[in-house]
């Protein structure tokens, strides 16, 4: 057994998880699983696939893939190499030749010079006759009508006065609603992490709840882990935390979950496809 099964394996355990709980979290077969454990890394299908397996697994028990593979990246089978093709020979094309007499250019030249006269004359021909077309005789204008006299001022219908609208008093103000538990403001990531901010708390109080499928996740602070749990769709859980300064959540395929911080929404949609995201709130 290789160094990187054995920190795969002991990494299992410690959680108490069994590779059931592995392969419901990271849809990867259980023969896979096995082959992974006891280093039989042939048996995986292909280097693409050992090195995402192998990612999977470190993040569904809360291990730092990209520092995992760098440190045992070794233990893995080299990639096939690719065969680079041979450089095809460049064909050498000769210059065409133009006759030295210019008798082709001095013909195009004259064609044109044939085709410019041609179209000056076709304008010429309509302009001569749209003119003789406005030269015809225009039809007597109709005499006007004399105007009628003005209507008398004195017989128009007066319209009646305008309705002054009386101002209705103003509705008092509805009164303000209890702001929540501290104020939840996102804050720049941090390689993979997301951050978030949480001003005015005494307490941070994390809810999560499944949307779809089973899902691990852990709660922690700056001084390690405090709490995890594997919920399914539907299932629900609340943690509380009230000491430290930061409160630390890792969650697998945290797209498919909502997340609660102090009663405010922690926005995931940017959260990894796969694997389990990292997601740290600092109380201030």
């Amino acid at each position: 057994m290789s160094e990187l099964t054995q920190a795969l394996q002991k990494a299992r355990q410690d959680k108490g998880m069994s590779l059931t709980d592995i392969q419901e979290i990271t849809k990867i077969q259980r023969r896979y699983l096995e082959a992974i454990e006891a280093g039989n890394f042939d048996v995986l299908p292909g280097h693409f696939y050992a090195r995402a397996f192998i990612k999977n697994y470190a993040e569904a028990v809360g291990l730092d893939s990209e520092q995992l593979l760098s440190e045992y990246g070794s233990e893995l089978p080299s990639p096939p190499k690719v065969e680079e093709a041979p450089t095809p020979l460049r064909q050498s094309r000769q210059p065409r030749k133009e006759g030295s007499d210019g008798s082709g250019k001095w013909m195009s030249r004259v064609l044109l010079y044939l085709f410019v006269i041609l179209v000056l004359v076709v304008i010429g021909g309509a302009i001569k006759w749209l003119n003789g077309q406005n030269a015809a005789p225009q039809a007597p204008t109709q005499k006007t009508q004399p105007s009628t006299p003005a209507a008398d001022k004195s017989k128009m219908p007066v319209p009646p006065p305008e309705k002054v609208a009386v101002p209705k008093p103003a509705t008092p103000a509805p009164a303000p609603q209890p702001a929540a538990d501290g104020k939840l403001t996102p804050a720049p990531k941090t390689g993979s992490t997301i951050n978030y901010d949480l001003t005015g708390a005494q307490t941070v109080k994390v809810k999560v709840t499944v949307k779809t499928g089973a899902h691990w996740m852990s709660v922690g602070n700056e001084n390690g882990m405090l709490d995890q749990a594997t919920l399914n769709e539907g299932e629900s859980r609340d943690f509380e935390v009230k000491e430290g300064s930061e409160v630390r959540l890792s969650i697998v395929r945290a797209r498919d979950v909502d997340v609660l911080v102090n009663g405010q929404p922690v926005d995931t949609s940017g959260a990894r496809k796969s694997g389990s995201q990292k997601i740290k709130i600092v109380r201030k």
